[in-house]
C-alpha cells in the first residue's frame, strides 16, 4: 500500500488560492509567488481539500472528463507531487 493511499491532500496553510472562472490561481505571500493552474489542474486543486483521497479524486475526475480511472490517477497523483515538492499541498492522516 502506498503512503497517499492513507494520507489526503490539502493546501498548505501558507497558500492563498481563488477560481476564476475554469483557472486557480494559487498565491504565496512568503515567496511573492503567483501560479495559474490549468482548468483540469485547477478542478485537482478544488478537490484536494483534505476530505478527499487521491482515488476520490481519481474517479470524480473519471466522471467528469470522462477519462479512465488509471489515467485519471495518474495525473492527479503527478500533480500533487508537483505541488506537494512545492509545498502547496500537504498530507494529511486519514
Amino acid at each position: 500500500m502506498a503512503e497517499t493511499d492513507l494520507q489526503r491532500p490539502m493546501h498548505a496553510a501558507s497558500v492563498a488560492s481563488r477560481i476564476y472562472g475554469a483557472d486557480a490561481v494559487i498565491v504565496t505571500p512568503d515567496e511573492g509567488m503567483v501560479r495559474m493552474l490549468n482548468p483540469t489542474a485547477s478542478r485537482i486543486w478544488q478537490l484536494a481539500d483534505g476530505s478527499r483521497s487521491v482515488d476520490d479524486i481519481a474517479a470524480t475526475l473519471t466522471a467528469e472528463y470522462e477519462i479512465d480511472f488509471e489515467q485519471a490517477h495518474q495525473a492527479t497523483m503527478g500533480l500533487l507531487s508537483e505541488l506537494s515538492e512545492k509545498r502547496l499541498i500537504e498530507w494529511i492522516a486519514l
